[in-house]
């Protein structure tokens, strides 16, 4: 299937997205008074002949007017990677290009907007819609007029008051209300593009990445090194590995979305925390793809911490949610249930919970088991206990050294 093709796929939907919204907010002789237009044509004031070719245009008619008062132009972009910020530009120059009076912008989008794009589509006031079905759709980004917040605003360079009557107002508040009404956010998005995903459902992608690579990995519960997973980011996704000097950025692993870039800290190249980092960045570029909050407010929310009275982390701001989802990713990618279970009880011996108490002799048995695991699936020993502990699989009966104890004293010792 070609671009083209799939463009009419889009548009076809968002035809159906269009006429739903109209269709429950305008019934009966108002409809008349908004319009809906495919490939309609608009004369150019640059071009010496052809004229500008918008996907759908909405105008709004005022009563025995002989031109519509005000418009609202929209264009439907289906591609399989991000939207590129020449695309919206393009459709900012091509209103601009037809002095369209009194309009508004609307991109409607089966994929994200690049960072630029979206930044570009926000400040000249866009709205993006990213919608894949007449029932499945909702609004990224649109600017609230601050005194009425369900009206989108004109574009600054093309209104002219001389059309704006109080029923061409009126009008245009109702298709506005419907719009923003219709196209609410999902109910699986918690804020700033944040998909509410369960664990259940990171783990169904990182299966389903697994036997994309090789299902033998889960047959036989092999685990993945760094090359594996290297190689495979590359082949799959065209992403490049890059390590950065640590004085250059503090985190230990960054992931540029737009670049497909995965940057690793030269800190922890050839450490067993090498694989777990790549892991988690590549759940950044599979699940954070809508993510829609710039770094520096990413950076003011606090970092979530490991709650061992509860057994699992809280999650009170939208980094504990991104950086959670991106560490379970990683630990489902890396260590799987039925892997990770099948090699503990190969190693016990036995077919039951490792058993963490106070005897020494069990305590160096426990040690040595989480070292294999460790080894054999190429992450940190605190790595294999956090995920043991989710999936309950230690018996934690001591009462001198905690888990807790023990992972900050390898934490110390830099066996992380």
């Amino acid at each position: 299937m070609n671009t083209t093709e799939k463009g009419d796929i889009l548009e076809d939907k968002a035809i159906g997205i269009i006429e739903r919204i109209l269709d429950d907010g305008l019934i009966g002789i108002m409809k008349e008074y908004a319009r809906v237009f495919t490939k309609k044509k608009y004369p150019s004031n640059l071009r010496d002949s052809g004229d500008v070719e918008f996907d759908l245009t909405i105008e709004i008619w005022p009563p025995n007017a002989d031109q519509y008062a005000m418009i609202y132009f929209i264009e439907c972009k289906n591609y399989n990677h991000r939207v590129p910020i020449i695309e919206v530009k393009k459709f900012y120059a091509d209103i601009a290009e037809t002095s369209g009076i009194n309009a508004k912008a609307i991109i409607i989008t089966s994929s994200p907007l690049q960072k630029g794009a979206f930044d570009y589509a926000s400040a000249k006031k866009m709205m993006v819609i990213e919608g894949e079905s007449k029932d499945n759709f909702n609004i990224t980004l649109y600017k609230r007029n601050l005194e009425e917040e369900n009206i989108i605003p004109l574009i600054e360079s093309t209104i002219n008051h001389n059309f704006l009557d109080e029923g061409v107002l009126s009008l245009s508040k109702i298709v506005d209300k419907q719009l923003l009404s219709c196209l609410i956010p999902a109910k699986t998005e918690i804020s700033y593009g944040i998909e509410l995903l369960s664990k259940e459902d990171i783990n169904s992608i990182s299966i389903n990445e697994l036997d994309n690579f090789d299902q033998s990995y889960l047959i036989k519960g092999y685990g993945l090194s760094v090359k594996d997973l290297t190689e495979y980011l590359k082949s799959e996704y065209d992403i490049e590995i890059k390590h950065f000097n640590p004085k250059e950025n503090k985190y230990l692993g960054t992931c540029d979305i737009d670049q497909k870039v995965i940057g690793v800290s030269k800190k922890i190249v050839n450490t067993p925390r090498e694989l777990f980092i790549i892991g988690h960045e590549f759940g950044h570029f599979l699940l954070h793809q809508k993510l829609r909050i710039n770094q520096e407010l990413m950076n003011s929310f606090s970092d979530s911490k490991y709650d061992f009275t509860i057994g699992k982390n809280r999650l009170e701001n939208p980094r504990h949610w991104v950086e959670w989802q991106a560490n379970y990713f990683s630990a489902s990618l890396l260590l799987p249930k039925t892997s990770i279970i099948a090699k503990s009880w190969q190693y016990q011996k036995a077919k039951h919970n490792l058993i963490f108490d106070d005897n020494y002799e069990n305590q160096k048995k426990f040690r040595k088991i989480i070292n294999k695991l460790a080894t054999h699936f190429s992450v940190s020993k605190t790595s294999i206990i956090y995920r043991l502990k989710e999936l309950n699989m230690i018996t934690d009966n001591t009462s001198t050294k905690s888990i807790k104890d023990l992972i900050n004293q390898w934490k110390s010792e830099y066996f992380t």
